[in-house]
């Protein structure tokens, strides 16, 4: 069993609330009218396949008497510094049946490639908003990558597992050096091969982890929740950061040791006790073989 003895705090994680006000006097004009509303002036973030580069969104509204259609207008945007705005993106308009209080919209971000963020706002027109109502909502929107099974390679966090190598499918994005691995720690909680006990939280282990290599030739890797929680507690989670997540840290560590093998050096991190384990100038700590 692994303790933390000492956890060296390293920044402040804020989490961002969204609160919702009410104004009393404006409750009955928002379900009396025949108006219309997103649910949110902010929405989370959208995955769309490249087969099929479409989402919809809700719209709502209180008095549902009668039919009602109209048009909601859309604004798209590279997420880069000029917010260059992409061409050929498209939103439906919406249709309530008489006696309907909720229908969508469907976005086709067609245009979009993949790799890129894009920022959409949408905007109910004319005079159809809902009295106290949210006119416009905003999300950002990606394009998953076409993903091809390369096969059984293995996968290794020798701080995890005590050494232990497993056998685990690895993706690769078709186009790309980007790469995932399949259920990486499930046979090791499976088995308790890190002898972690009560810490193991198997429920919340990653179903893959994701790994590139960055513009400088090193290797980063999308965060996750480890599966582990620290001393047992459901409130304090271990999540696995690169060192580009933290001021200070170099990612030299994180590499490819050889065209089929590559070592991650993360921080194993407590966001709930504000410090962890700092493996980033580590070599070995993870360690990935292709196929």
């Amino acid at each position: 069993m692994k303790y933390l003895n000492k956890l060296t705090v390293l920044f402040s994680v804020l989490s961002l609330g969204l609160f919702a006000s009410c104004d009393e006097d404006q409750v009955g004009a928002i379900y009396s009218e025949s108006g219309v509303t997103f649910t949110s002036s902010a929405l989370t973030s959208v995955v769309v396949s490249p087969n099929d580069p479409t989402f919809t969104v809700d719209l709502f509204r209180g008095d549902t008497g009668e039919a009602l259609t109209g048009t909601v207008s859309m604004t798209a945007t590279i997420d880069d510094a000029n917010d260059t705005p992409l061409s050929g993106c498209t939103v439906s308009s919406y249709s309530f049946a008489a006696g309907e209080a909720t229908t969508t919209v469907t976005v086709d971000v067609t245009p979009l490639e993949i790799g890129v963020e894009l920022n959409v706002t949408l905007t109910i027109d004319g005079e159809n908003v809902a009295v106290g109502g949210t006119a416009s909502t905003s999300l950002t929107v990606s394009k998953d990558y076409s993903w091809v099974s390369l096969g059984t390679g293995t996968f290794a966090d020798n701080w995890v597992a005590n050494g232990m190598t497993y056998n685990v499918e690895i993706y690769k994005a078709d186009g790309f050096e980007r790469y995932r691995v399949m259920n990486p720690y499930t046979q090791c909680y499976t088995n308790d091969d890190g002898e972690w006990g009560n810490w193991i939280s198997l429920a919340s282990a990653p179903a893959y982890i994701t790994f590139w290599t960055a513009s400088d030739g090193t290797i980063s890797f999308t965060p996750y929740a480890l599966g582990l929680n620290y001393q047992g507690s459901s409130s304090q989670p271990i999540y696995v950061y690169p060192p580009t997540a933290f001021s200070g840290l170099s990612a030299e560590y994180n590499k490819w040791v050889n065209s089929k093998t590559a070592q991650l050096a993360p921080y194993y991190y407590v966001p709930a006790a504000g410090g962890g384990w700092n493996n980033t100038d580590v070599d070995g700590v993870i360690v990935i073989t292709l196929p």
